[in-house]
């Protein structure tokens, strides 16, 4: 389905990219890549709007509807961020919205095609992630994550993050900090 000509591009980044990992390649998006991103999309979040019980049609629309909405409210709140594509054997495998620009570096959103959750990429993704944090002396590796999704904590806490905070019970703020002492490095 091609992407509605109104839908910003992503931004144009120059330079070195804020992550690299010898088992995962990552390149910036493009508008090209928007609807490999919207069926990862629909892929994350059809099972939530499943019980609905509408027709495909309408549930397509619906996640549409809240991919474009998704995808404008990250360019509009990160301009700084790198909206990078994650390929695995030079095929697009998941996506890593990373905001480096600060001192605290924002994992914004990370998601991987099910077809290569559980082999080790998104270890590999955030080890690279942590690895580049470290050397750019970031003082903090940051990410939300919602308080339901019991595997992504449990994911998280094995890669060193600890729990700060809480939203309305609904997302968790964890945070990993670098440090030659640091938990998952």
């Amino acid at each position: 389905m091609p992407d509605p000509p109104g839908l910003p591009d992503f931004p144009a980044r120059h330079g070195d990219l804020p992550v690299c990992a010898r088992s995962v390649a990552f390149r910036r998006t493009t508008r090209n890549d928007l609807p490999f991103l919207r069926e990862l999309y629909h892929s994350l979040r059809i099972g939530e709007f499943a019980s609905l019980g509408w027709p495909a049609e309408q549930l397509r629309a619906l996640l549409d509807q809240q991919f474009d909405l998704q995808h404008r409210g990250y360019l509009a709140m990160f301009p700084q961020a790198d909206f990078l594509l994650i390929l695995r054997e030079n095929a697009p495998a998941g996506r890593l919205y990373l905001d480096a620009s600060q001192a605290r570096w924002r994992i914004i959103d990370i998601a991987l095609a099910a077809e290569r959750r559980g082999a080790g990429l998104g270890s590999a993704v955030m080890q690279a992630v942590k690895r580049h944090a470290q050397t750019a002396a970031a003082t903090a590796v940051v990410l939300h994550v919602a308080c339901e999704n019991h595997g992504a904590q449990r994911f998280y806490r094995r890669l060193g993050f600890r729990e700060v905070s809480r939203q309305d019970q609904t997302c968790a703020r964890m945070e990993w900090i670098p440090g030659p002492d640091a938990e998952g490095a």
